[in-house]
């Protein structure tokens, strides 16, 4: 008589369950007295951003050990797990023995969206996390609306599926909802009628904020706003270098080069490379050298030169030293400019004339626009690459009396959509994530762009 084995089974209890949820193991019919492990297969998503332009995702599959344990004389075996902090949706998870899968099941990471606190006076920083955001390409986004207005979208790429932003409470003394949708382009508000639709993931999830009577929280001032300066790397200990004392600086922080290894008591010059174009013309952008200034080496070939940071746009800039004769050896190194708020009209009334002028715009396709939100409702958006960095906006006041909030997101101004999920590759499907407020700054594509938060009072 011939005995047929049954395969080996994996289930889950939970079969489902948002990030730290605690889930039992269960399998059967495994090999008795036999060492297992529970493997969880992820996605190594990051974002296809480089020279200035924008491809999409890629994530390619990786996993993960969350357990192990031996099964027992009848061939079963149960292990307990909490669901670890990864991309939202759908996982597999194999039970192996000696790096041979035994038995594969699916599992469900539920996205959940919290808020901190749940209460507090106008201005107050609502601190917004989302767990379980997705990376492919319909589970990638959503957008985070307050009451009926969307501030902007959230996603979690580098972050590895946990997207936390911080967002002003605004609007009158009472109760305000916060919602997210998902959605690649927009706010989708069908999803349960979708072709993508899957029923284990809520279509909205939302959270309440109580504005309180109070003392209005106002953000600080935006010169304190600006990221950290950090230090550059050693120059070379031998040839020539040059160096700048600084990594980075908004437009007119002073900076200083510092050059060593030159030929003694040698005229150099000393030229900042900038990118000149636009994205509208079709002809794209290309690089230029331009002068910054002539120096002298001393007796030991050194030389210090301090100038403010060019108004130039925001980014990497190469800074190039050689000497006057023709055909001379080119040194290099890079400074990055930020952006920063130069000029904000913090007082007006109703229907006057406001302005929003920032100095340090970049160029790329991640780089180049900035994102406008009035208390907590995308308004649009402003691109400084024609204006070699310079971002003037003018807008008008509201019409309500009392404070405002304004705030400044980084966003992806155009590319093309490719990775996993995605329907047409190297399309702009949708719009997609264009155009709109990156709420989640540090996953912002490309460069490290600083958001910033102010406040303007309309008076009666």
């Amino acid at each position: 008589m011939i005995v047929a084995l049954l395969a080996a089974a994996l289930t889950f209890a939970p079969t489902n369950g948002s990030v730290g949820a605690a889930v039992v193991a269960h399998a059967s019919h495994l090999a008795p007295n036999t060492a297992y492990t529970l493997v969880w297969h992820t996605g190594a998503a990051r974002w296809n951003a480089h020279d200035g332009k924008f491809f999409g995702i890629t994530a390619p599959d990786v996993t993960r050990t969350l357990t192990g344990g031996t099964s027992d004389a009848g061939g079963t075996l149960a292990l307990r797990f909490r669901v670890p902090e990864d991309f939202g949706y759908i996982h597999d998870v194999e039970l192996q023995a000696n790096g041979t899968a035994a038995a594969t099941q699916g599992f469900t990471v539920i996205p959940r969206l919290t808020i901190s606190p749940a209460s507090g006076p106008l201005g107050t920083r609502i601190t917004v996390t989302m767990t379980g955001v997705g990376y492919r390409f319909y589970q990638a986004v959503w957008h985070l609306m307050y009451d009926g207005a969307q501030t902007g979208w959230l996603s979690a790429i580098t972050t590895h599926g946990t997207a936390r932003v911080s967002i002003p409470a605004t609007g009158a003394v009472g109760m305000h909802t916060l919602q997210a949708f998902e959605g690649p382009g927009q706010p989708y508000l069908n999803e349960a009628q979708s072709p993508n639709y899957q029923p284990l993931i809520p279509t909205v999830i939302a959270s309440r904020f109580r504005v309180t009577p109070g003392a209005v929280v106002l953000p600080h001032a935006p010169l304190a706003q600006l990221p950290v300066r950090g230090h550059s790397p050693l120059a070379a200990a031998t040839g020539p270098s040059i160096v700048t004392s600084f990594a980075s600086g908004a437009v007119g922080s002073p900076v200083t080069l510092i050059g060593h290894g030159f030929a003694p008591v040698t005229q150099l010059a000393l030229e900042w490379e900038t990118n000149v174009g636009n994205d509208i013309s079709g002809n794209g952008w290309t690089a230029r050298l331009r002068p910054l200034a002539t120096v002298t080496s001393d007796r030991n070939g050194a030389f210090a030169y301090r100038f403010p940071t060019p108004d130039d746009l925001g980014g990497d800039h190469r800074i190039v030293a050689h000497a006057l004769a023709p055909d001379a050896p080119q040194t290099a190194t890079t400074y990055n400019i930020v952006a920063s708020v130069v000029g904000f009209t913090a007082s007006a009334h109703a229907g006057d004339p406001v302005t929003i002028h920032l100095k340090g715009g970049g160029w790329g396709e991640t780089g180049n626009i900035y994102t406008v939100v009035i208390d907590n409702a995308y308004f649009g958006y402003a691109c400084g690459f024609n204006s070699q960095g310079d971002i003037t906006m003018n807008i008008r006041a509201p019409g309500q009396a009392g404070w405002h909030f304004v705030d400044l997101y980084p966003a992806i101004y155009n590319g093309k959509i490719g990775g996993p999920g995605s329907p047409r590759e190297g399309s702009d499907v949708n719009g997609s994530y264009f155009l709109l407020p990156m709420l989640n700054v540090v996953d912002h594509p490309g460069e490290r762009i600083a958001p910033f938060h102010l406040a303007m009072r309309v008076l009666p």
